[in-house]
């Protein structure tokens, strides 16, 4: 249990994803909400003097200069963690630059955008780093508020990521580039599509709201995508090429495989 409730201070609060916070941990959960960001009369050194909790929610690309300057600054009973796509890295620097101080750190991925209206069955990856009394007090807030909270190791996280993320943007890219270079009526495209196909598209469309900055970092900075894509590739080659052969009972083959895999799929997701 905490002594009192908790100030939180959003660095790099003026972001989407840090409003989206402010908003959540200010009118959902009750607490008091100081933002820090380029422009705000808020600075780092108010954070950290002001704020038992300090989560940082800046781009990627920034995220190293920012706790380099605020890590050692941190209190050694306050709380530090991100929200951040990827973990590996973002976790071991917040460790490193904290060391002085020692205080409490977790890495957290909010597996939404800002778009939804609420936390309520929403995923949240949690990344347990140093300490364990602010672990339990933050993964209990989020699932006191309907979170589904998952706990799991920096890298083991990373690596689901390059699947979950890194892989999913790549088909949706490709299948863009895709129906640009056909040139195909996209009226005709939606009149004629089959449920999944359009949530397909409707799934593509998504992309024209979103950072390519962002996407671009998590493409080319988590150390397993280009693995889970050099297997997807692989195995997306030999699929045209047995298409390409007519070879049927090898295309029935490979489908009752992943039919096999789908039975597994709907029972992990039946618990």
């Amino acid at each position: 249990m905490l002594d009192k409730i908790p100030t939180v201070g959003i660095v790099g609060g003026k972001g989407r994803m840090g409003k989206w916070f402010e908003r959540f941990l200010k009118e959902d959960v009750g607490l008091n909400v100081l933002i820090c960001d380029l422009n705000t009369e808020v600075k780092l050194d108010d954070i950290v003097k002001n704020c038992e909790v300090v989560i940082v929610s800046v781009p990627m690309e920034a995220f190293e200069s920012v706790i380099k300057e605020l890590g050692p600054k941190m209190r050694q009973e306050a709380f530090l963690t991100d929200l951040c796509s990827l973990k590996s890295v973002q976790v071991d620097t917040m460790l490193r630059y904290t060391q002085d101080s020692q205080c409490e750190v977790v890495g957290t991925h909010p597996l939404f955008g800002p778009a939804e209206d609420s936390i309520q069955g929403r995923r949240v990856a949690i990344c347990p780093a140093r300490g364990r009394r602010w672990l339990f007090w933050w993964e209990g807030i989020l699932k006191s508020k309907g979170a589904l909270t998952y706990v799991v190791d920096a890298k083991e996280h990373d690596r689901t990521m390059a699947w979950v993320q890194a892989l999913n943007h790549f088909i949706l890219l490709s299948l863009g580039k895709a129906l640009e270079e056909d040139g195909i009526d996209l009226n005709q495209l939606l009149n004629l599509a089959t449920p999944s196909f359009e949530r397909q598209l409707r799934i593509v469309s998504r992309l024209s709201l979103q950072d390519p900055e962002l996407y671009a970092t998590i493409q080319m900075s988590n150390p397993f995508a280009q693995n889970a894509l050099k297997i997807f590739t692989s195995h997306a080659n030999q699929l045209f090429q047995i298409i390409k052969n007519q070879d049927r009972a090898k295309f029935i083959d490979l489908f009752k495989e992943v039919q096999e895999l789908g039975r597994l799929f709907i029972e992990k997701s039946k618990k």
